[in-house]
C-alpha cells in the first residue's frame, strides 16, 4: 500500500507539470460544453420537424399536409400513436411540434386544426413560423381556425440531454486511452519498466498509482461538467449520486482497462496510437456524444449498443434527466451489466497480455 501511495504522488506531480494533458482533461471539455451548448440553446432550427395526425381524412386536410410538405424547411412525419402519446412526447422533449387535424363538429363543416408545441425557448421562432404557414393555408387571417397550445416542459434544451452525458463519457474515454494506456506504452518503450524492476517492485503498486491518479482526474472532470450543467444550463441537481458514481466508476474502469489491454498488445508507441485512433473514433461517433443514437438505423443502433461509451452515456442521461434512482434502477440495469462485462473483459485481456 505504501508503494502504491508513493507511485500515486509521483503520478500527480507528473500530471501537474503536463500542461497539455491538463488542457485536454479540463479545459477542452468545458469549452465544448459551453461553446456548443449555448448556441444550440438559442438556435433557430433550419428544419421544422412536425409530427401530425390527420383524423379528419378530408380533401381539405390532405391539401394542408401537401401544402406543408411543399416547403423544403418543413419535415412532416405521421405520428404512430394516440394524441396523448404525442403530448407526452412533447413534455419529454422527444417531439417539438404536433399538429392534430380533427373532424368537423360545427355546422359549417370546417375541420379543426390544433398545433401543440413544447415550451422550450429554442422553439418559439419555429412555433410562429408554423402558425403563419397554417393560418395562410386556412384563410390568411391571423390565428383563424387554428388552436395553438404550449405544453410545459423542462428548462434545458433537448440537445443538452445528449451533449452533457456525451462530453462526460468522451472525456473519461480519452483519459483512459491516452492518459492511462498512452502513458504506459510510452514509459515501457523509454525503458522505465526495466529500471523499476531493478528495485524489485511488482507491477501492482506501479499500475495502481497511475490508475488512482487518473481516476481522480476523471471524477473531478465529471463533477466540473455536471456543475456547469447545473449552474449554467439549469439541469436538475437532485439525482441519485450513488448510482451516478457507480456508473461513472464502471465506465472509467472499462476505459482504463481498454487502454491497458491495447498497450499490452501494442509492439510500439506508434502502433498503440494507431490502434487507439481505430478504436476511439468509432466509439465517439457511434457512442451518442454529439447526437442521439436514436437517429441511427436500427442495425447501427444494435452495433452502437455493444459499445461501453454508448452504455455509459445512456445510463448517465437516464440518471441526470429521466429521474432514474434506486427505486427504478431496473431501467439502467442492462447498461450497468454491459459496463461490468466490459470491465471484466478488458482487465482479463490486460492480465493475460501484460508483461512486466
Amino acid at each position: 500500500m505504501k508503494k502504491t501511495w508513493i507511485f500515486f504522488k509521483l503520478r500527480m506531480l507528473q500530471l501537474k507539470s503536463d500542461k497539455t494533458a491538463l488542457f485536454f482533461s479540463y479545459v477542452l471539455p468545458v469549452l465544448l460544453l459551453l461553446g456548443i451548448g449555448f448556441p444550440l440553446q438559442v438556435r433557430d432550427g433550419s428544419v421544422l420537424n412536425v409530427s401530425y395526425l390527420d383524423q379528419a381524412k378530408t380533401e381539405q386536410s390532405a391539401r394542408l399536409v401537401a401544402s406543408l410538405k411543399a416547403h423544403d424547411y418543413v419535415k412532416l412525419a405521421v405520428h404512430e400513436g394516440s394524441a396523448e402519446s404525442a403530448k407526452d412526447a412533447l413534455r419529454d422533449n422527444e417531439l417539438k411540434h404536433y399538429l392534430e387535424v380533427l373532424p368537423a363538429k360545427a355546422p359549417d363543416g370546417k375541420v379543426e386544426y390544433r398545433l401543440y408545441s413544447n415550451s422550450l425557448p429554442e422553439n418559439q421562432v419555429e412555433v410562429a413560423a408554423l402558425r403563419g404557414l397554417i393560418d395562410q393555408f386556412i384563410d390568411g387571417k391571423s390565428a383563424a381556425g387554428l388552436q395553438s397550445t404550449e405544453l410545459k416542459t423542462r428548462k434545458y434544451t433537448s440537445y443538452l440531454v445528449t451533449l452533457l452525458p456525451g462530453l462526460i463519457g468522451m472525456t473519461l474515454l480519452l483519459i483512459g486511452l491516452n492518459g492511462f494506456g498512452g502513458v504506459l506504452i510510452e514509459e515501457e518503450h523509454h525503458g522505465l519498466y526495466k529500471n523499476i524492476k531493478t528495485i524489485d517492485v511488482s507491477p501492482v503498486p506501479f499500475l495502481a498509482g497511475l490508475f488512482a491518479s487518473r481516476m481522480l482526474v476523471a471524477y473531478s472532470v465529471a463533477i466540473a461538467l455536471f456543475a456547469i450543467g447545473v449552474f449554467v444550463f439549469d439541469i436538475p441537481y437532485r439525482v441519485d449520486y450513488a448510482l451516478l458514481f457507480l456508473v461513472i466508476t464502471l465506465g472509467c474502469i472499462s476505459f482504463h482497462g481498454l487502454g491497458l489491454a491495447i498497450s499490452a498488445i501494442s509492439p510500439s508507441v506508434t502502433a498503440y496510437y494507431g490502434i487507439v485512433n481505430f478504436v476511439q473514433i468509432p466509439l465517439i461517433v457511434l457512442g451518442g456524444v454529439f447526437f442521439s443514437v436514436k437517429a441511427f438505423p436500427e442495425w447501427l443502433q444494435t452495433i452502437s449498443g455493444l459499445m461501453p461509451l454508448t452504455q455509459m452515456n445512456t445510463a448517465v442521461q437516464a440518471l441526470l434527466f429521466n429521474g432514474v434512482s434506486i427505486g427504478n434502477v431496473g431501467e439502467i440495469l442492462p447498461q450497468i451489466a454491459m459496463l461490468a462485462v466490459w470491465c471484466a473483459a478488458s482487465l482479463i485481456l490486460a492480465r493475460i497480455k501484460f508483461r512486466w
